[in-house]
């Protein structure tokens, strides 16, 4: 944009050097007429600067200078002709590309109107205009000069449409780029606290079942080492009742191991759903899921890496690909596993494999998986991700 802007004011600059030009060429013999016109081109040369970089910020001040800039350039395409007529359409291009509103509208009819206008008087007496000759001979050029006028105009209006469309989706883009954002650190929290409330339950779990259970054996070893050479029956009966704790402190322990092994094993569809849900929620994103749910009974390092790998494959899909729609497909074919994550993105020709995709591929070759992409420009994204043997956990 700033290329852009740089361009217009040199070619504003070789514009103004060449009607300047124009002016002292025609009129250097003429000192009065030369003065006026030159005095005029002056003054619509500093109005313009003034309004570029001063009146724009108020309203009132940039029309009027508009304003001021439409009557100099009217009055030097009408009298001097050459080159100067081309400052109409400059203020033709500022009004269509850069303002907006009613009284935009505004300036825009006026100033077509005054160029039409222009175009039939340019370089003829007003007492012509009455006459059919004028017409018979004029009437072709000035149909020509306004269909020129009408591709101008729809040219300028065609750009203006592209331009706003370009802001639109640029502020859809950072709006998305927000949630995307906010998205990951609501993900980062959740996981923290997920971990978090399972240390605690696990703190919770080995305190409840073990610790009572080893004060108890202490205290009874204690005693035992006490009386084991004075009460021979007192010591075997507390060393039964040892025996005992220990073994009902190994159950605890197995059972409180066994259900955080199980709840490991059964959270892979349940994370993966608060995670689309988590992104779901935005409302600016639809993910289907097609999972069969035999995953369940994967061993625990390869529901890692599905989950990973889905993670991964969403954060590539919402923030480079802009995707709206997503499919999730996890199948599962004797001791094949295919996981299919599938989006409508911009896609890519060229794809630029981040760390992201480096680890997930690394993982995958370790437990003898494949990783296949498939892409096109504007034809979305396809990952598809491959496993075979030894999926299953041993029973």
């Amino acid at each position: 944009m700033k290329k852009f802007v740089k361009y217009n004011r040199y070619l504003y600059i070789a514009t103004c050097i060449l009607i300047g030009l124009d002016i002292i060429y025609k009129y250097i013999d003429n000192t009065i007429l030369f003065l006026t016109f030159f005095s005029l081109f002056t003054i619509i040369v500093i109005n313009d600067y003034i309004r570029m970089f001063l009146f724009y910020k108020n309203e009132k001040q940039y029309y009027l200078s508009v304003f001021v800039s439409m009557i100099i350039s009217s009055l030097l395409t009408y009298k001097v002709q050459g080159y100067s007529h081309i400052f109409m359409f400059i203020i033709l291009y500022e009004l269509i590309l850069y303002t907006e509103g009613r009284v935009s509208k505004l300036f825009i009819g006026l100033e077509i109107l005054i160029v039409m206008v222009l175009i039939i008087l340019r370089g003829v007496a007003v007492g012509e205009l009455m006459t059919i000759e004028f017409w018979k001979k004029g009437l072709f050029d000035i149909i020509m000069s306004y269909i020129g006028l009408l591709f101008y105009f729809l040219t300028l209006f065609t750009y203006r449409t592209l331009k706003k469309e370009k802001r639109e989706v640029d502020r859809l883009n950072k709006e998305l780029e927000l949630s995307y954002n906010r998205l990951k650190e609501q993900s980062e929290e959740i996981e923290k606290l997920t971990i978090t409330k399972e240390r605690n339950r696990v703190a919770g779990e080995i305190h409840d079942n073990l610790g009572h259970s080893l004060i108890a054996l202490n205290m009874n070893l204690d005693v035992i080492h006490k009386i084991m050479d004075k009460d021979i029956a007192k010591t075997k009966k507390l060393i039964n009742k040892s025996q005992l704790l220990v073994k009902e402190s190994i159950e605890s322990l197995r059972k409180a191991v066994y259900a955080l092994k199980e709840e490991r094993n059964s959270t892979l569809l349940n994370s993966i759903r608060k995670l689309t849900d988590n992104i779901e929620s935005t409302g600016k994103i639809r993910i289907i899921l097609n999972i069969n749910e035999k995953v369940e009974e994967l061993l625990p390092e390869y529901k890692d890496i599905i989950y990973i790998s889905i993670k991964e494959a969403l954060t590539n899909s919402i923030k480079h690909g802009r995707a709206d729609k997503i499919n999730i497909n996890i199948k599962l074919d004797g001791d094949e596993l295919g996981v299919e994550i599938i989006d409508n993105g911009l896609g890519c020709t060229n794809l630029i494999k981040g760390n992201g995709l480096m680890n997930i591929e690394n993982r995958l070759r370790d437990f003898g998986g494949e990783m296949i992409y498939n892409s096109g420009e504007k034809q979305g994204f396809n990952l598809e991700l491959i496993f075979k043997m030894g999926l299953y956990k041993m029973y």
